[in-house]
């Protein structure tokens, strides 16, 4: 027989096992009586039939039952065979009355599965098989060739016809008996196989061949004795306390159990530490709460749960193993179980109060205890539900009914953009100082270094009323020096310390007074407090990672006798950045508060009658804040060129020296050898630069009366500027403080690896020869700026 074969016949014979069974279920409702013969050789019954079946106020303990579908109750299978009474039509009964005399009562069992029970007994099981045969058949076409996906399908597929089948076995369904045996003892022999062929590709198997051996030989019994037991009539387990099925099912399952915590033990510090946990909870899940809440009550007599609910549990094994076969990564089940037992552990205590009120309200109805277990277990469960729920609820509703958590978020929103522009670890504690001080009410907060070699030391915050830390909380602080950590907080005699950063071995620790109400720190301030040291500790490391960039560059400058270009590009790069915020900030408060009172002035000469005297004098002001506005404007436009990028370097160059020469007494005389092209950013604003520099140096130093300026470009930029100025000494150039524009000069054309030369005596004027190289090692082209400063003056 080919496997294609096999697979086929395996499947039509689910189909039609499941077919029968689904309609066992749907033609027949659970009558749910036993049954004992007693001396006279009559039947009686021994139990009520539990709430739901069909039988349940119907038929009373010690009912006779005389005849069943019009016959006598000997000759019915299911009092033959399991001394109950299920799968009967008619049942007609001797029941003895107050007055000792006997009631002959005939009742009709209803035919059908009753609507109640359509979902629980028909629909969820049915469902559970096809979901496993779906699956089943998903695993085969994903790993066919995988030994573990053949024990895997067996084990879906055994789960769910046991699932299915033991409603079948209650109403006494000899197939659905049969099958129920067959499955329910091979579900366990499975699962081990399969997490056995599944652990080898870790090599770590876990039971020998020969134990399997053993264990299918056992299963094998249980249908075989059901047969016989079937053809002969004869019940052989009819006087066992509890099931051997049940007891082989329980056994199997605790060796599985003890194996995978063996095996967790062995690799609880290894690679595999999670694949063992994520198994042994998996099957833990499915199979305690089906050993524990219906096979070990059994063992006493007492049914906390039906067969048939706690078989509920075992669905989930099958979910957590398909999902572990098919997937590369494992969730971090960690944080679930931490999660889980938390909420475990809260809610045992409301649970046993709320089981004890119910006991107190329900008392006169004289509950047998199993309810109370019963009741037990769902409030359990319902509250440890509620508190998964709660945790997402009280994102969304917590801020409405806690007045302080918006002032909190706030505060964090608030202090996060604040601490953006903070430069120095005096500027950090200021604002953080201030933030503390508009939320908590507290008398004063202070900053101290905690060195874990001395005695920690008071650190001087910039609020001069600030007083000395009192010498408890420095000696509690000396006593836990070793345990502290940044984040956390410290409790000490007075008030409350957090540790804000760390530097080597000296912690910065901030302290903050006892809250003026004399109450103390919440649980949200705690929180809030945390979170704020978090945040400055970020900082406290950038302002030591800057401390460590200017060690390394002064580093450098020593080493090199000056700064390498790099470091000149860097630092003129943020005399450019710090130049255009500047402008930025005269532009859009200085110059608009200007151009405000201007026009305000104008309006008040222009609506009122003044005397000549007072219009002249206004007229003064009027024209001296004008004078103003354009030196404001000029000074804007000198800081940040606008258009200089869209203009190119001549156009740029041409439009200031027309400004330059309105300004100044000198002519200048320009010349372009050449186009001047493939220029990128940091060219142009350094060539604008130096001529810039160089016509200041011209009005201010040299009284020059005429300035010739020729700039080429070939393999390289060429820019020559002469005076005919007074000229200087060229040994003065680095040591007087007068030409130090002419010395940046020399640090920006070095900056891009370019070379410059300075010609001059004294009454001969100043030439100066400048050469850039169009592509050099340390240049990159770089983006566009930060904002657009085509409207930066008006």
């Amino acid at each position: 027989m080919t496997k294609r074969l096999r697979v086929a016949v395996f499947s039509l014979l689910v189909i039609i096992l499941t077919s029968y069974i689904s309609y066992s279920i749907l033609e027949h409702r659970m009558i749910g009586v036993e049954v004992v013969k007693d001396d006279a050789g009559r039947y009686v019954t021994t139990t009520d039939a539990p709430a739901g079946y069909w039988g349940y106020g119907r038929i009373l303990v010690g009912d006779i039952i005389d005849e069943i579908n019009g016959g006598p109750p000997t000759s019915f299978y299911s009092v033959k065979k399991y001394s109950a009474i299920e799968k009967a039509s008619t049942i007609q009964l001797l029941r003895q009355d107050p007055d000792g005399t006997m009631q002959k009562i005939t009742l009709t069992v209803d035919k059908g599965i009753a609507s109640e029970d359509l979902i629980v007994e028909l629909i969820i099981p049915l469902s559970a098989v096809i979901l496993f045969s779906g699956l089943s058949w998903f695993v085969y076409h994903r790993k066919k060739e995988d030994k573990a996906a053949i024990y895997l399908i067996l084990f879906f597929l055994s789960t769910g016809m046991a699932y299915l089948s033991s409603f079948s076995s209650g109403r006494a369904d000899p197939v659905g008996s049969i099958v129920l045996v067959s499955t329910f003892s091979l579900v366990p022999v499975f699962f081990l196989q399969f997490l056995n062929e599944y652990l080898k590709r870790y090599q770590e198997p876990l039971v020998s061949r020969t134990l399997f051996v053993a264990f299918y030989g056992i299963a094998a019994l249980f249908p075989s004795v059901e047969i016989i037991q079937m053809l002969s009539g004869y019940n052989l387990f009819s006087s066992a306390p509890i099931s051997p099925l049940l007891v082989f099912f329980m056994l199997v399952n605790l060796y599985t159990i003890y194996k995978l915590i063996h095996k967790f033990a062995i690799h609880r510090r290894d690679s595999l530490r999670a694949l063992f946990k994520l198994t042994l909870m998996g099957h833990m899940l499915g199979f305690l709460p089906f050993i524990l809440l219906f096979g070990v009550p059994q063992l006493f007599g007492v049914t906390l749960l039906t067969p048939q609910i706690a078989s509920i549990f075992l669905l989930t094994i099958p979910m957590v193993y398909l999902y572990m076969f098919t997937t590369r990564q494992l969730f971090d089940i960690d944080f679930l179980l931490n999660r889980l037992f938390y909420y475990i552990s809260i809610a045992f205590i409301p649970t046993l109060l709320i089981t004890t009120c119910g006991i107190l309200i329900t008392i006169q109805h004289n509950y047998s205890w199993v309810k109370w277990v019963q009741m037990f277990m769902v409030v359990y469960l319902m509250l440890t539900l509620f508190l998964f729920y709660k945790e997402y609820v009280d994102f969304r509703l917590r801020p409405s009914f806690n007045k302080n958590f918006n002032s909190f978020q706030g505060s964090l929103d608030r202090f996060s953009t604040r601490i953006s522009r903070v430069m120095k670890r005096e500027d950090l504690e200021r604002v953080l100082e201030k933030e503390i001080l508009s939320i908590l009410l507290v008398k004063k907060v202070a900053f101290l270094e905690v060195n874990k070699e001395r005695v920690p030391g008071h650190h001087p915050i910039a609020d001069s009323k600030s007083k000395e830390v009192p010498v408890a909380v420095i000696s509690a602080l000396k006593s836990v020096v070793h345990k502290l950590a940044i984040g956390e907080t410290v409790t000490v005699p007075i008030g409350l310390c957090v540790v804000l950063g760390q530097k080597g071995s000296t912690f910065h620790v901030l302290w903050l007074d006892d809250k003026e109400s004399r109450t103390k720190y919440n649980m949200d301030e705690l929180g809030w407090l945390r979170t704020l040291a978090n945040y400055s500790a970020i900082v406290y490391e950038n302002l030591y990672l800057i401390e460590s960039l200017i060690e390394d560059l002064e580093s450098e400058f020593k080493k090199q006798r000056g700064a390498s270009p790099w470091v000149m590009r860097l630092i003129f790069n943020l005399s450019e950045l710090e130049r255009r915020r500047l402008a930025a900030d005269l532009h859009d408060s200085a110059l608009q508060d200007q151009l405000i009172w201007y026009r305000k002035l104008e309006a008040v000469m222009l609506d009122h009658n003044l005397s000549a005297g007072l219009h002249h004098e206004l007229e003064a002001v009027r024209e001296g804040l004008l004078d103003v506005i354009h030196q404001i404007r000029e000074t804007c436009n000198e800081m940040r060129p606008p258009l200089l990028k869209e203009m190119g370097i001549v156009e740029a160059l041409e439009q200031l020296f027309e400004q330059a020469q309105i300004r100044s007494n000198y002519v200048i005389d320009f010349q372009v050898k050449g186009h001047i092209v493939d220029l990128n950013d940091e060219q142009t604003l350094t060539l604008f630069r130096i001529v810039q520099e160089l016509l200041r140096n011209a009005n201010k130093h040299a009284k020059a009366s005429a300035v010739s300026i020729e700039l080429v470009q070939q393999e390289e930029i060429r820019l020559v500027y002469k005076d005919n100025g007074i000229g200087m000494e060229l040994a003065e150039l680095n040591d007087s403080y007068q030409h130090m524009g002419l010395s940046g000069i020399k640090e920006r054309v070095r900056s891009l690896e370019g070379e410059i030369d300075f010609h001059s005596v004294v009454g001969e004027g100043l030439e100066v020869h400048i050469m850039l190289p169009l592509e050099s090692a340390s240049i990159t082209e770089e983006g566009g700026d930060e904002t657009d400063d085509q409207n930066l003056v008006s």
